[in-house]
C-alpha cells in the first residue's frame, strides 16, 4: 500500500510539463465567448491563456483582462484565448513558435511553466529565455514539519507530504535533499493537517493562497515552519510585518561555498522561482520597443486596480517591480549546467527520464 501510494505521489510529483469588477459591456463580450479561439479580429491585442477557461490561469485572465484593455489605450479590444492543458506547455510552445514583434500577443502562464522545460520533456519546445516578462506575481512558500530542523531521525526519512501537481514537492524535496535530510514523498487522499494527526506526514510545503490560514491549522496539528522559499531575490526579502519574518530562508542554510558553486543550488533557485512565481505576463523578446511599452503601460493599470489589489491581497500574493520580474526570469533561465543537474537529479531521485 506505501509503495502504490509512493507511486500515484511520484506521477504526481512529476507531472511537469498545477470576472470580477466592473468591466466595459464590449470587453465583457469578448471574454464571455473566447474559450477555443480569437473572440475578434486577429490583429487586435490578444490575451493567450496557458491553460483550459477552468484554470487559475484563467481566472486571474478574466480578473486581468478589463483594466489591461483600459491600459492599452489603443482604442482596439483586448481579446482572450484559451489554449492547452493546465501544465502550459502548448501554450507555451505556440506562442514561442509564432513570436511576434509587434506587441499583438502576450503569454499569461504560471511559473511552472518552466519546469517542463527546465526537466528536458519533450513536449517543451520553447525556449523560456525567449519570454520577456512584463508582470509577475509571487507568493512565498514555507515547510512545516513536526520538530523543526533537528527532529528527524536516522534511519526514519521525513514524510513529504505531496500536494496536486509538482512544483511544492519538487522545491521541498530538493531542498531538503541539499541541506541535508532524507526525505521520501507520500500521497494522502485527505486535507494536510488531517494527514499529519493520522501520522501519514512529517512535513507540509505550504504554497498559494492563504499561507497565513494554512500554516495555523498545520501548527495546530503539530508541525511548525522550518524555512521558506521566498523568491530568492536580495531585493524581495520579506519585510518585518510579513507572517514568515524571521523563518530562515532555505539558502541561509546553506554553507557560502554550496550557494555560490553548487550547480544543484543553482537548479534549485529556478525550481524555487517557478514554485514562487504564481502568474507571469510575458511578451516575445524580439517585441518592439513600442509594444513592450504600451503592454508596460497596461500592467502598471492593472496593478492599480483596486480589484486587482484586492486578490493580491485576499490571496497573499505580492506584485514584483519590473527590475525583479525581470531578474526571476533570469532565475528560470538556469543555464545549461544546472539544467543538466536538475535532470540528473530526478533520474537519481526519482527515477524520472524525459519522454
Amino acid at each position: 500500500m506505501n509503495a502504490d501510494r509512493d507511486l500515484i505521489c511520484r506521477r504526481t510529483l512529476l507531472r511537469c510539463a498545477g470576472a470580477a469588477g466592473l468591466m466595459a459591456q464590449g470587453v465583457a463580450r469578448r471574454a464571455a465567448g473566447a474559450e477555443n479561439e480569437l473572440a475578434g479580429p486577429e490583429n487586435d491585442p490578444t490575451l493567450i491563456v496557458a491553460g483550459p477557461p477552468d484554470s487559475g490561469t484563467a481566472a486571474w485572465a478574466r480578473l486581468l483582462l478589463p483594466p489591461l484593455a483600459i491600459g492599452m489605450a489603443r482604442g482596439a479590444p483586448l481579446n482572450i484565448r484559451y489554449v492547452g492543458g493546465e501544465d502550459g506547455v502548448t501554450a507555451a510552445n505556440q506562442f514561442d513558435a509564432r513570436a511576434m514583434g509587434d506587441g499583438g500577443q502576450a503569454l499569461l502562464f504560471p511559473g511552472c511553466v518552466a519546469l517542463s522545460w527546465m526537466a528536458g520533456d519533450s513536449r517543451a519546445q520553447f525556449d523560456i529565455g525567449h519570454f520577456l516578462p512584463l508582470l509577475a506575481l509571487t507568493c512565498t512558500n514555507v515547510l512545516m514539519m513536526r520538530g523543526g530542523l533537528a527532529a528527524p531521525k536516522a534511519g526514519r526519512p521525513v514524510r513529504l507530504l505531496c500536494g496536486t501537481g509538482p512544483r511544492p514537492a519538487l522545491t521541498a524535496l530538493m531542498a531538503l535533499d541539499l541541506i541535508g535530510i532524507a526525505a521520501v514523498p507520500v500521497h494522502a487522499s485527505m486535507d494536510a493537517p488531517l494527514a499529519v494527526r493520522n501520522e501519514i506526514a512529517d512535513a507540509v510545503f505550504v504554497h498559494g493562497s492563504d499561507v497565513p490560514g494554512q500554516m495555523r491549522a498545520l501548527a495546530e496539528a503539530g508541525l511548525s515552519p522550518s524555512f521558506c522559499t521566498a523568491l530568492p531575490l536580495p531585493t524581495t526579502e520579506l519585510p518585518p510585518g510579513h507572517v514568515l519574518h524571521g523563518v530562515p530562508h532555505l539558502l541561509n542554510l546553506l554553507a557560502p561555498a554550496q550557494r555560490s558553486g553548487d550547480p544543484l543550488v543553482t537548479a534549485w533557485r529556478g525550481v524555487a522561482t517557478a514554485s514562487a512565481l504564481d502568474l507571469v505576463l510575458a511578451l516575445p523578446r524580439v517585441s518592439t520597443a513600442s509594444s513592450v511599452a504600451a503592454w508596460r503601460r497596461a500592467c502598471r493599470a492593472s496593478l492599480a486596480s483596486d480589484v486587482i489589489a484586492q486578490q493580491l491581497d485576499s490571496r497573499s500574493l505580492q506584485n514584483l517591480s519590473e527590475q525583479d520580474t525581470a531578474a526571476a526570469m533570469r532565475l528560470l533561465w538556469t543555464g545549461a549546467p544546472a539544467q543538466l543537474t536538475f535532470r540528473r537529479w530526478l533520474a537519481e531521485r526519482l527515477n524520472w527520464r524525459p519522454a
